[in-house]
């Protein structure tokens, strides 16, 4: 039993499955190799170590990691069910590149369906879920810190799948869950421009005070503009920041007649 007030990171901890792979590499089960081959390839995405187009092989990852291919090509699979990879067949795979379309897509589903699950939660947040919620807005990161920023995403996305799933709706806390792990490669791009992250404390804060409250509308409305606030933040860092100009980053492209 977890013991009150602990604050549970559902995801894999990826710096120490990253240090497991470095220092076990040859006692670890197959399936716990497969984890960390995971976890460590997915931070080196999130984080632009393996940059938005890139393209990979398994031979050089395996050798990178110092993990079999076995647990390398698990990771792989996992990786391009969550998007973040694209099989190429007959040529490896290729980091899925950014596309201003896609980041509008996402932003946009994003403002449909959290809104909605914060107006849902309202007043049906269980007290351990608050104290845990709480906990979560207290986050902060360094920008010379790589792990506390990891960190940082964690509590994020816990912060905003609990009160997801204190909606009641599975499948909209479902939907809200894949978006957030969509969208954690453009929160790492925007922390890169601006720690915000004192001003999302404050948000967060005044939302949990909402659905403490049980002001569903303040809720909802608390949740737009955090989204929005986001969004704008996510967007300046793609078009304007110079320490990003050397990712790869596809422009939006417009819809003609061959494409529908």
């Amino acid at each position: 039993m977890k013991e009150e007030g602990t604050l549970e990171l559902e995801r894999v901890d990826d710096a120490s499955a990253a240090d497991k792979a470095t220092s076990l590499p040859g006692r670890a089960s197959a399936s716990s190799q497969g984890e960390v081959a995971y976890a460590a390839l997915r931070r080196r995405i999130i984080q632009c170590e393996l940059e938005p187009g890139e393209r990979i092989t398994e031979a050089q990852l395996a050798s990178q990691t110092g993990i079999g291919k076995t647990p390398v090509r698990e990771a792989l699979t996992r990786l391009v069910q969550e998007g973040l990879v694209r099989s190429m067949p007959g040529h490896g795979y290729e980091i899925t590149p950014i596309t201003l379309g896609d980041v509008q897509d996402l932003f946009n589903f994003r403002l449909i369906v959290e809104p909605a699950a914060a107006q849902l939660a309202a007043g049906h947040v269980i007290a351990t879920d608050l104290r845990r919620l709480d906990e979560l807005c207290a986050a902060r990161f360094s920008t010379l810190d790589k792990e506390s920023e990891s960190q940082y995403l964690q509590a994020n996305y816990l912060f905003h799948t609990t009160i997801a799933d204190a909606s009641g709706n599975r499948r909209l806390a479902e939907a809200v869950r894949r978006a957030l792990e969509e969208s954690e490669r453009l929160f790492h791009l925007s922390n890169v421009l601006r720690n915000r992250s004192d001003e999302v404390a404050h948000e967060h804060k005044d939302l949990v005070d909402a659905l403490i409250a049980g002001d569903g509308e303040t809720a909802r409305k608390l949740t737009l503009a955090h989204i929005t606030a986001s969004q704008r933040l996510v967007l300046d860092a793609l078009l304007t920041s110079p320490s990003l100009l050397a990712i790869n980053i596809l422009p939006l492209r417009r819809k003609n007649h061959a494409d529908n």
